[in-house]
This record gives structure tokens, C-alpha cells and sequence, in this order.
């Protein structure tokens, strides 16, 4: 595999993260556990389960020697999620702007396969599952009929910069 140089992808990340968190705020409570099928995660279990994702990452894979709070229980309240979005995100953060914890190799497991993955690549596969699960909550505010902004995050980037 080629060598390239690291991507200053986390400011663009936290736009992702602050996303989850304002498209929580548009679930009336009451809507967190509905799902459009029973084979379907609610929007409640899909935020949590980011979590979750945030949370392995820095303790079992990075190993940052912090323990994780009990997300299932903390998460069960709008607030509570929200809470939990919040700190996981601020958990990750560290990992993604030190460069030599990026640079390192670390036993990875994904979909069963274990191996040697890169900080850069498990940063990757986090911010993939946060984006694969933001288009997940999307679509659960589409059923619902819950009109929300579409987050597109470059366009949002230039509108800051134009304004």
C-alpha cells in the first residue's frame, strides 16, 4: 500500500457529530423507539449503538485507559443521548489529533475479521459509521414526516467561510 500524507478530516468530522445530535433534537421523545419495521433499528438503538462504535474504539482498540459509561442506561432519555453523543465524540477527539496515535497499528475487528489496521483507518471506519447511521436517523425523520435540513456538510463549510 502507497504511504500518504494525514487528512485534517476532524473539524469536518465534528459537523457530522454536531449533526446526529440536532437531528436527535427533532425526534419528539415519544418517536425515539419507532421503527419502520421490525427487522429496523429504532433511532434511540442506532444513536446508541454510534455511541457504542465511539466508545470501543478508545477503549478496546486505542486502549486511552478510561472506562465507558453505561450508554444503554445514560442513553434511555432524549437528554441522556444526547449527552452521550456529546461525550463520545469528545472521547474520540484526542485519538484523531495526535499523530503518532493515527500513525500506529492496532488489532482491529470488523464484521468478524480481525487484523492489523492503521489509527488512520480505524478513524476512517468510525467516521463511515457515523455517516452510514446519520443517513439511517434521516430516514426515520422521512417516514415520520419530520421535515429536517438536508446536512451537507461542504456546503455548510462554505457558507461559513462566505459569510
Amino acid at each position: 500500500m502507497s504511504s500518504y500524507p494525514p487528512l485534517a478530516i476532524t473539524p469536518l468530522w465534528a459537523y457530522v457529530a454536531d449533526d446526529l445530535i440536532d437531528l436527535l433534537d427533532l425526534f419528539p421523545e415519544e418517536q425515539l423507539n419507532w421503527s419502520p419495521s421490525p427487522e429496523v433499528w429504532n433511532a434511540r438503538g442506532l444513536l446508541i449503538h454510534v455511541c457504542f462504535g465511539r466508545y470501543g474504539l478508545m477503549q478496546y482498540i486505542v486502549k486511552d485507559g478510561k472506562e465507558s459509561p453505561n450508554v444503554l442506561q445514560e442513553g434511555q432519555t432524549q437528554a441522556g443521548l444526547r449527552e452521550q453523543l456529546r461525550l463520545s465524540w469528545e472521547r474520540v477527539q484526542p485519538f484523531l489529533r495526535d499523530p503518532g496515535l493515527l500513525a500506529r497499528e492496532y488489532e482491529g475487528m470488523t464484521l468478524g475479521e480481525t487484523g492489523m489496521l492503521t489509527g488512520h483507518e480505524l478513524a476512517f471506519g468510525q467516521l463511515e459509521h457515523d455517516i452510514h447511521h446519520r443517513a439511517d436517523i434521516l430516514h426515520h425523520l422521512r417516514a415520520l414526516g419530520i421535515t429536517h435540513q438536508e446536512p451537507d456538510t461542504l456546503l455548510r463549510v462554505l457558507k461559513e467561510r462566505n459569510a
